[in-house]
Parts: structure tokens; C-alpha cells; sequence
């Protein structure tokens, strides 16, 4: 969600209290002012929205109401997710130059009732007007990685026993239903888009035609397009890969184009240009999102288009910028020492915070990091309801 910058508010008491019940659901400490909860920040919004239009480009406001099991839980405020399943990250289901020392298991969530589901349900609705009062070009509903929407969507996460469990229906309600909501508030010719990952690369996960049909019941509701994002925090070795066109080798836009012929797929991870344009010509997906490398090169796409590939500068795919986006240092990437500096007025890290930033991603300090903290874990005693419980 997009925030707001250059801006200070002070909370009166009767948003500090909407913040904390906000957070209740949300699982997480209680959030920043994300512009989109608030129409405070509407006009700042269309600011930045002007000016993206002024460049010649469309922008679309995404629309995450929960972290799910990926939040971080309160005394009194658990995470929610569909079920009680906790997230289990660590080797060797990690990315290059990604480590946890120790792996994490994260507290367990509680089940999510109804009626906190409905009531976020008003909240996406009503972000998403605010979105398009500040002139955003669409709304994206989240549903990826193992945030709240996405828990609902596979049998691996979603053990409920009522209308939102069981069959491909019921686990495609909460989305149906949203989406559906929006579409009544918006109009049939606003762009809604949905973002979810595709397949869980897991054992017991469920793969690309499985998400297909869930998703296919979605569709009947009025999806602008679907941006497919592989895997999840327990396969992210598969959800980040080194290399161009993994989810096509996985048949995850195949099983996503045969499901649903009529909405458009943005596919992920696929940056090499002959093989993106293959794609699109052959019909597979229609468009390509572009992460990592813009932050390595942000004119690659007009390098492309003027072919002017030998001046790419090509990401290398180390992740540095994911572990300053882990651990809340300013983002950056160590092959545009412009990234992140385009304003002077830009947060940037310290001389310490980069030097714990390398250090993260050096293997040889992992490793030892790594061996003390599994010794350290098994001379712990384990505590009662510990997250680490059977189910995992």
C-alpha cells in the first residue's frame, strides 16, 4: 500500500483507538498511517499520482488488509490466518544471499471468524474508493505469500469446516466476495486486479491447477488481471530464482491460461527479453512484472525497447536489497549506488547498518551464526503452546 511521505500527523485519542482495534486484525504492531486507511491523506495521494501520470506511466494502489501468520502478534492480539498454521522459514528452502539463522517458525495464528472477515471486508471497500478518488489507475486485492487472503486459498493452509473451507468455492469465497464488493462500488469498468501466488512447492502444498480453479471462481466476479507470484515464505527459494523464466518451466501460467482464458496473467520472474517476448506473442501471459531489476537498472525497459541490451545493467540476484528490506534498513542495491538516493531528503543507512547488511549475506558468518543458533535452541527448553507444534 502506497504511504504517505512529507507528512506528520498527530493522532487524536479517537484514532489512536482505531489504530489499535486496526491492528487487532491486521496482526502486526499497531501500523503507520498507511494513506490508503484514512481519506486524510487523498489529496497527497493525487499528488503522486499526477506526477507518475505526468511521466507517461499508470499506477494501481495494492490492497493488503492483513499479514496473516506473517504478522507480528501483541500480548492481546494474536495473528489470524484461516487456520492455526504457523509460517516455518530456514534452510535450504531460502534464496541466494538470503539466510535465518536457526530458521523461524512463527507464532501460531488463531482462526479469523466471520465477522472479522466481513468487517475487513468493508475496509479493502473502502480503500479501494479512496484509491480511486485519488486517481489511481486500478486496485490490486492482495493474496500472496502466506499473508491473510492467500491462507484461504489452499488446503495446506485452510482446515475450516465452514463456508470459507472445503471445497474450491468455499476457499475462493473470501476473494469472490471482496472482489465482488469492489466491483459494486466501483463500477464494471475500473480495473481490479488480483495478485496471489500460484503454486506452494511444498510436499503437501497444492500446486498450479489447483490455485487455477480455485481462482477461476474469482473471475466469475469481474478480475481485471492476475498477477501471478510463485511460491511463499516456505518454498522462497522457488518464489525468488536466479535465473529468467522458472515459472514457465513450472507450468504456472500454462495451468492459469487454460483455467481462465479471458483474464489477463502478469507473470513474474521472467526478465530475460527474448524469452518475455516469446511469452506474451505465444499468448501464455500478457504481460511481465519487474522487481529486482528495476532497482538494479530502472531504464532497463527503455534499453530494451531501444535495443540497447548491452548497456543492461543485469541484477545479480545477491538480494541484498531483500535483506535491508527484512530488517528495516533504507532500501538500496549495490550495483546503482543511485537507488534510493534519487531525493536528498531520503532516509539512508548508516555506515553500520551497511556493514550488518553485507555480514548477512556473507555465507561463511551465516553458517556460524547459524550453528550457534541451533545450539542455543536445543539447550532452550521448549515452552508450553510453543509455535513449533505438530501440525508443522
Amino acid at each position: 500500500m502506497p504511504r504517505a511521505s512529507g507528512t506528520r500527523w498527530r493522532r487524536p485519542a479517537h484514532r489512536r483507538r482505531w489504530h489499535r482495534d486496526r491492528a487487532r486484525l491486521s496482526g502486526g504492531a499497531v501500523p503507520s498511517d498507511h494513506a490508503l486507511r484514512s481519506g486524510d491523506f487523498v489529496p497527497d495521494l493525487r499528488r503522486m499520482v499526477d506526477a507518475v501520470h505526468d511521466a507517461g506511466a499508470l499506477i494501481i494502489a495494492q490492497l493488503m488488509p492483513s499479514f496473516g501468520a506473517m504478522g507480528v502478534p501483541g500480548a492481546d492480539r494474536p495473528t489470524r490466518a484461516a487456520s492455526p498454521k504457523a509460517v516455518r522459514m530456514g534452510a535450504p528452502r531460502l534464496p541466494r544471499g538470503l539466510y535465518i539463522p536457526g530458521g523461524r517458525v512463527t507464532p501460531r495464528p488463531v482462526e479469523i471468524t466471520k465477522a472479522e472477515i466481513l468487517e475487513l471486508q468493508v475496509e479493502v471497500v473502502a480503500a479501494a474508493l479512496r484509491s480511486r478518488d485519488a486517481g489511481f489507475d486500478g486496485v490490486e486485492v492482495a493474496a500472496h505469500m502466506r499473508y491473510l487472503y492467500s491462507s484461504f486459498l489452499s488446503p495446506r493452509t485452510n482446515w475450516r469446516t465452514d463456508e470459507y473451507g472445503g471445497s474450491v468455492e468455499n476457499r475462493a469465497r473470501i476473494l469472490s466476495d471482496v472482489v465482488r464488493s469492489i466491483r459494486a462500488e466501483v463500477g464494471a469498468d475500473y480495473p481490479v486486479g488480483l495478485r496471489m501466488s500460484v503454486n506452494e512447492h511444498l510436499p503437501d502444498g497444492q500446486g498450479p491447477e489447483g490455485f487455477a480453479e480455485v481462482i477461476a471462481q474469482v473471475a466469475k466476479e469481474g478480475l481485471g488481471y492476475i498477477a501471478l507470484t510463485d511460491a511463499n515464505y516456505e518454498s522462497m527459494n522457488d518464489n525468488l530464482p536466479a535465473e529468467s523464466g522458472a515459472m514457465l518451466a513450472h507450468g504456472e501460467p500454462q495451468a492459469f491460461r487454460a483455467a481462465i482464458p479471458g483474464v489477463p496473467l502478469l507473470l513474474a520472474n521472467t526478465y530475460d527479453p527474448d524469452q518475455a517476448a516469446a511469452v506474451i506473442d505465444a499468448g501464455t501471459a500478457d504481460a511481465i512484472q519487474l522487481a529486482r531489476q528495476l532497482l538494479a537498472d530502472p531504464d532497463f525497459p527503455n534499453k530494451v525497447m531501444a535495443g540497447r541490451l548491452d548497456e543492461v545493467v543485469w541484477c545479480d540476484h545477491d538480494n541484498s536489497c531483500l535483506r535491508r528490506l527484512m530488517t528495516n534498513v533504507p532500501v538500496r542495491c549495490h550495483l546503482n549506488p543511485e537507488m534510493g538516493r534519487e531525493a536528498p531528503s531520503a532516509p539512508r543507512s548508516t555506515a553500520g547498518q551497511d556493514f550488518f547488511i553485507w555480514a548477512a549475506g556473507n555465507g561463511t558468518l551465516m553458517a556460524v551464526a547459524d550453528r550457534a543458533a541451533r545450539v542455543s535452541r536445543r539447550r532452550k527448553p521448549k515452552p508450553v503452546g510453543d509455535a513449533t507444534g505438530s501440525e508443522l
